[in-house]
């Protein structure tokens, strides 16, 4: 991977085999603002850290910072004003069972097998890392045999804790083009694209790319035979949002995807990542061919939502300040529901 700074822009120009259309432009500094405990400045300081240690230092050394936080927020659990912790209880409300704290502990422990699973990944390779991910012979066949009808399928997935590292056996079943936002700094950016080329994978990173360049260019790709797979599950509250019901709220989710494939006629297939300890589950869903945006939009919100009640310890959004404030409106109606009845 290499680099080119601009000074006038305060951008740098990073270039990778992983990037697929070669090269991606990013900030030289990071983005200041949020609070002091902001999510931004805490994964500014710990994914450094964590790609030192896991470059630098054998596997338990490089996991005693991850386990050190995992012993504390199973503690912080008891604390008041602790949101995690209130969104497992509305999460166990609307699914009518569970413990709580339960999901929240299986919830903290997927994190933490997750991070073991790409340190291995890294100390020693894709192979010692790929039986760890699977998915059934007849979902591998079913979307081949999409792609080769349609020229190209479109894979709707959620923020999992595995989704990133699940995107390993993706890549490895299929001619798969990533889609994700970069993060924020070139600093951080340089560590996603290590593990990018790790994975051999190939990835389209457009933060701050031109809208219209992008659609030509997935345009472009979903003629090609390929899979393009995007995370779809981030509140959007842009004109450009599709507005949908979610456990009886309505919510607006990315739109961009849906339009691409109404307006190519490609099906957009769901998918899930069951996570077990450090063993992951590729759950893929029915799909839907549709020139109806809003219609393709629901089919997958009411695929996530189905697996979040299930299996919510796989779902990384549990830990979204904006997926908790819409589980606590959720939880409120139901009980204002179940009390009028």
């Amino acid at each position: 991977m290499t680099s080119r700074p601009d000074s006038k822009t305060e951008a740098e120009t990073l270039r990778s085999p992983a990037l697929y259309l070669g090269r991606v432009v990013v900030p030289t500094r990071a983005d200041d603002r949020g609070a002091l405990l902001s999510g931004t400045r805490l994964k500014g300081a710990a994914f450094p850290a964590l790609h030192w240690l896991i470059r630098h230092t054998p596997r338990p050394v490089a996991l005693l910072p991850a386990r050190l936080v995992t012993v504390l927020l199973r503690l912080r659990y008891f604390l008041p004003g602790y949101r995690l912790r209130a969104a497992c209880l509305a999460i166990s409300h609307l699914r009518g069972h569970g413990d709580a704290r339960r999901i929240h502990r299986r919830f903290l422990g997927n994190a933490l097998d997750v991070i073991a699973n790409f340190v291995c990944l890294y100390q020693q390779g894709r192979a010692s890392v790929l039986p760890r991910i699977y998915i059934a012979d007849e979902d591998v066949e079913r979307v081949r045999r999409l792609t080769g009808q349609h020229g190209g399928v479109i894979l709707a997935v959620p923020h999992n804790v595995a989704s990133a590292f699940s995107a390993l056996r993706i890549g490895h079943c299929f001619d798969m083009l990533l889609v994700a936002k970069n993060p924020r700094t070139a600093a951080r950016t340089r560590i996603a694209l290590d593990f990018y080329e790790r994975m051999h994978l190939s990835v389209l990173m457009v933060r701050g790319g031109n809208p219209f360049e992008l659609s030509r260019t997935l345009f472009s790709v979903l003629r090609k035979g390929k899979l393009v797979a995007a995370t779809l599950d981030n509140q959007d509250r842009s004109a450009n949002a599709v507005q949908v019901r979610m456990f009886g709220q309505t919510v607006g989710l990315p739109g961009w995807a849906a339009r691409i494939a109404a307006r190519r006629q490609v099906p957009v297939v769901p998918a899930w990542f069951h996570s077990t300890g450090r063993d992951i589950r590729v759950l893929i869903g029915r799909p839907i061919l549709s020139d109806d945006v809003a219609r393709i939009v629901q089919h997958y919100a009411d695929f996530f939502q189905q697996h979040i009640l299930e299996d919510p310890e796989s779902w990384a959004y549990l830990a979204d300040k904006h997926w908790q404030a819409l589980l606590a409106r959720a939880c409120e109606s139901a009980q204002v529901q179940a009390s009028s009845s």
